[in-house]
């Protein structure tokens, strides 16, 4: 019978085994991730940074690398991949997806080309994807949504073409997606609004989508909804309203119509709200203008119908962009405007608007006035004279309207950060006063189809920025002025 000491000695020699067994397997997962970094570097043709210089086939310790992290626990595996602006190029190995641990992969702006690798879907723990700003192409691997960690997908301006996987918006853990500026088309997926409780970021402007906007269902946590500059048709889902966590809305530039839903009046939290350049008609719902927490509002170039309420100016008190332009509104320019003390866009243009304009000098952060085109007259041009203590002005567009009587001298009062100034078209006489050039910014001046008359004043020589000038009188100098100018005289 062996001695207990015999036994001892048996018993550590096997764990003594097992042990280093142990160790050997777990080297050996270590050298996977070691091998797949050695391979993705192998698939890269440029990095004139030196950024991959300590990678080296004779370097054991990858967690050193430049751009790798790992995971704290034993055995070393790595967790995360940083080469944002790296200036890499060449293409995506798929030997990526050997990083069974990898958690986060930021590859963004660079110079990569190729395919999404599918194997990158296959990694289980990929929580952060961000691959953006290259010029990788082909379809959106549909592996990506089989992964239940993918949370944050990036892959925004490439030049990826195909649709949206339907495995990635039925993906349950993803929060985050933003594939714009590509080369995407088809229908957006049924199931991207559906039930996901997580779902709080999508990005998908700059691409050619078709076909209608998917309803809203159950969506709880969806902040920022952009789909601009697509080839969206039909009509805003009234469903949208019922999404009460949202704070942008950015539809404009695609195809929709029918009427704005009064349910986006229900969106208490936004801040943003974009439905301009589409064929959207009827009138817009009072409840919008009413969106006291609103920041941004534009429903420009549509075919709008109504008039603007007179109590605008009380009830959005936070806007800081107003965006009417291009429609068929009509009635009265409301004079609560004035009360818009944050607001410095206010485009009212080519509409069918009429009266007197107010005065809108309490409005100390306007930047752009656009009342062009619609049919206003001056009275007293009390209203310009207004305009002088908007010290941030940088453009004022009256044209096109029936402004009458002679130029008053408070147009050379105005900020001297005006840039672009035009009264063209209207019914104003006199001549430009010599002290234009107090307006040592601007860059456009039009003044034509007017009864103005006299000479173009020398002093416009004085400004350096001009280049544009149209003016038509009955008299006709020649100007000497610093840059090249276009002259319609």
């Amino acid at each position: 019978m062996p001695s207990m000491f015999t036994l001892l000695y048996i018993l550590l020699i096997l764990f003594s085994v097992r042990t280093t067994i142990l160790e050997a397997a777990q080297a050996n997962k270590s050298e996977i991730d070691r091998q797949a970094l050695l391979c993705f570097k192998s698939g890269i043709s440029s990095y004139p940074l030196g950024i991959l210089d300590s990678w080296s086939d004779d370097s054991l310790n990858f967690c050193g690398w430049k751009g790798v992290t790992c995971r704290t626990k034993f055995p070393p595996r790595v967790a995360s991949l940083n080469f944002n602006y790296a200036r890499l190029s060449g293409k995506l190995s798929g030997c990526l997806g050997n990083l069974t641990f990898l958690s986060r992969m930021n590859l963004a702006y660079n110079n990569l080309s190729g395919t999404i690798p599918e194997e990158l879907g296959m990694l289980p723990n990929l929580h952060t994807l961000n691959l953006a700003g290259s010029y990788l192409q082909g379809n959106i691997p549909i592996s990506l949504g089989a992964s239940n960690s993918l949370s944050y997908v990036y892959l925004a301006n490439n030049t990826l073409t195909g649709g949206i996987p339907l495995s990635l918006t039925d993906c349950s853990s993803l929060s985050t997606l933003i594939l714009s500026r590509n080369n995407l088309s088809g229908k957006i997926p049924s199931t991207l609004f559906d039930n996901s409780s997580k779902l709080a970021v999508v990005d998908l402007q700059k691409n050619s989508f078709t076909g209608l906007i998917p309803r809203f269902h159950k969506v709880t946590a969806l902040k920022f909804l952009c789909l601009t500059e697509n080839f969206l048709s039909g009509n805003i889902p009234p469903s949208i309203g019922n999404v009460s966590s949202l704070t942008s809305i950015l539809l404009g530039q695609n195809k929709l119509s029918g009427l704005i839903p009064e349910t986006i009046g229900h969106t208490t939290k936004l801040l943003e709200l974009d439905l301009s350049f589409n064929s959207l008609s009827g009138s817009v719902p009072l409840s919008l203008y009413n969106m006291t927490s609103l920041k941004y509002f534009s429903v420009g170039t549509n075919a709008l119908l109504g008039q603007i309420p007179s109590h605008i100016g009380y009830s959005l008190p936070n806007l800081h962009s107003l965006i009417l332009g291009s429609n068929k509104l009509e009635g009265l320019i409301p004079a609560s405007l004035a009360n818009m003390l944050n607001l410095q866009i206010l485009d009212l243009s080519n509409n069918s608007l009429h009266g007197s304009m107010p005065s809108l000098g309490s409005l100390a952060n306007l930047r752009q006035l656009d009342l062009g085109r619609n049919l206003l007259e001056a009275h007293d041009w009390s209203f310009l004279t207004s305009l002088e203590s908007c010290s941030q002005l940088t453009k004022l567009s009256l044209e096109g309207n029936a402004l009458n009587g002679s130029l008053p001298i408070a147009v050379v009062n105005l900020s001297p950060t005006l840039e672009d100034l035009s009264l063209a078209s209207n019914q104003i006489s006199g001549s430009i006063p010599v002290e234009i050039s107090n307006l040592v910014n601007l860059t456009s001046l039009r003044m034509e189809s007017n009864f103005l008359s006299g000479n173009i004043p020398s002093t416009i020589g004085k400004l350096q920025y001009l280049y544009i000038i149209s003016y038509q009188t009955t008299n006709y100098q020649v100007l000497s002025l610093p840059r090249l100018v276009t002259l319609l005289n």
